[in-house]
């Protein structure tokens, strides 16, 4: 939290002649004087003033609410932490830890999409650029735009959806998936709907962004990951490992998407995004490259603007603006796979970041990510004014 700076306040006694004896207090002091009497201040923030307890318990209830092997949350406000915790195991006999490292699956997204505003900053692309500059080989290249695989409105099927794919992912999760394997099975089947006319995720999208940016940039796109936005959000603990791998200590998975419950940790997650683009990291990381983007850290205030805009709606209450969901003026992402859950959330007015990290345990069902759930709650209980939930 930064430094209170002295100001005078305009007291009730000036107007009546009285003294101003009283009437200076600090910025922290007169924001706290305005929090309800169960909050307290953090940076001029009103947040509930047991967040730490608060988030501690619903970490540790999720585990048999949601049959979770393990889960973490962590709230942050304006950079400060305010709680981390951890609970469950991430093997047998072995607790997880803050510090264990995962993989972080559509976190990466508005990374892609930052550098993609980044290259538009330095005059390099236009949003509006059809993709037939760099993919003239893709069907309905020079009706589709940047702009459209950034907000997912490119109307192209989604290759995790089908039914070959999933067959052969499930037959041998270990393969590693090339990006145009992947390309090819979405472009291969007509489009969902017509180029820039509303949402439908694909994760061909992202693997389709990330290669033009690898051709804008002449690099590899772990290159440009790791020097464009790793480095300058000071994302230590955040890795782009070419194969399975994650680094010690490792936050394991387990899975029964098969039909049996297995240790899912070292299944390939090619698959998942564009070559260059698929991390792993940690909770503070998370929440820390949140925020940075949530304020466009990297950004110019236009690009910036244009990140966070939403595009398209998704349902009543979510948006999705370029690589993130807009929902009651939170931003989101939400990656689940491979028995791993994620959630990370940022309330720009109130300069929140929450996130929150699960794995799957027995019994749990594999098709929802109970990372969300959790962080609803604890969005909801830390700031009541500006819920999250109702999405």
């Amino acid at each position: 939290m930064r430094s209170p700076k002295t100001v005078t306040l305009i007291c009730l006694q000036v107007l009546l002649g009285a003294s101003l004896a009283g009437c200076a207090f600090t910025e922290a002091e007169s924001a706290a004087k305005a929090c309800p009497s169960d909050q307290i201040s953090e940076g001029g923030t009103c947040i509930a003033g047991d967040t730490a307890e608060f988030t501690e318990k619903q970490v540790e209830d999720s585990l048999k609410k949601y049959k979770l092997t393990a889960a973490m949350a962590g709230v942050w406000v304006d950079g400060k932490k305010i709680s981390t915790v951890a609970s469950g195991e991430s093997m047998t006999g072995i607790p997880a830890s803050k510090d264990m490292h995962f993989r972080i699956g559509s976190v990466a997204i508005p990374y892609l999409t930052t550098e993609i505003l980044k290259l538009v900053d330095e005059g390099k692309v236009k949003l509006d650029d059809k993709i037939s500059r760099w993919r003239p080989e893709l069907p309905h290249a020079d009706e589709i735009t940047l702009k459209m695989l950034a907000s997912t409105t490119s109307g192209y099927a989604d290759y995790v959806t089908d039914p070959k794919f999933v067959a052969e992912l499930y037959k041998n999760p270990f393969r590693q998936w090339t990006a145009e394997e992947l390309v090819d099975i979405s472009v291969s089947k007509p489009l969902v709907k017509k180029p820039g006319t509303g949402f439908v995720y694909s994760h061909a999208n992202w693997v389709i962004l990330g290669d033009i940016i690898s051709k804008v940039e002449k690099k590899p796109l772990a290159e440009v990951m790791q020097n464009n936005i790793l480095k300058p959000l000071g994302l230590t603990q955040t890795q782009i490992p070419a194969t399975a791998e994650i680094s010690a200590p490792v936050l394991h998975a387990f899975d029964n998407e098969r039909d049996v419950f297995e240790d899912s940790t070292y299944w390939d997650p090619s698959w998942t995004l564009a070559p260059g683009s698929v991390m792993t990291g940690t909770l503070e990381d998370m929440g820390k490259s949140f925020a940075a983007l949530g304020e466009g850290k990297l950004l110019t205030p236009e690009s910036h603007k244009v990140q966070i805009t939403p595009v398209s709606d998704v349902s009543p209450t979510t948006s999705y603006a370029l690589g993130v969901a807009v929902q009651k003026t939170w931003l989101l992402q939400n990656p689940s796979f491979a028995g791993y859950q994620g959630t990370v959330a940022y309330l720009p007015s109130k300069k929140i970041a929450i996130a929150t990290v699960a794995t799957q345990g027995i019994g749990s069902d594999a098709a929802k990510n109970f990372s969300t759930e959790l962080l609803i709650s604890i969005a909801d209980h830390v700031v009541p004014d500006t819920p999250l939930s109702g999405g």
